[in-house]
């Protein structure tokens, strides 16, 4: 599983401002609740995934696709470990 932005009271540490952009960092508009992910579990333990196996099941509502990875801002850990912020 590779759960993307998910609602949950983690999600308390950071200001309603970067919670929007988490919002806007995917096609759907919206953070995924821990549902999305509880049902993702179910299709693979479930007679669904009997067959499917070493896989990566992605559930970020098309964010990989979209927008930026860094919704919150790139770290500043980030930027010093590749050089450096070269226009990010």
């Amino acid at each position: 599983m590779a759960p993307g932005s998910i609602e949950t009271d983690g999600m308390n540490v950071y200001t309603a401002e970067v919670r929007q952009g988490f919002r806007r960092s995917n096609p759907m508009l919206r953070m995924g609740d821990a549902f999305d992910v509880a049902e993702a579990c179910a299709y693979l333990a479930g007679a669904s995934g009997k067959f499917i196996t070493g896989e990566t099941l992605t559930i970020d509502g098309g964010g990989r696709l979209w927008g930026d990875f860094w919704a919150a801002g790139e770290p500043d850990y980030y930027k010093a470990a590749r050089g450096g912020d070269h226009g990010a």
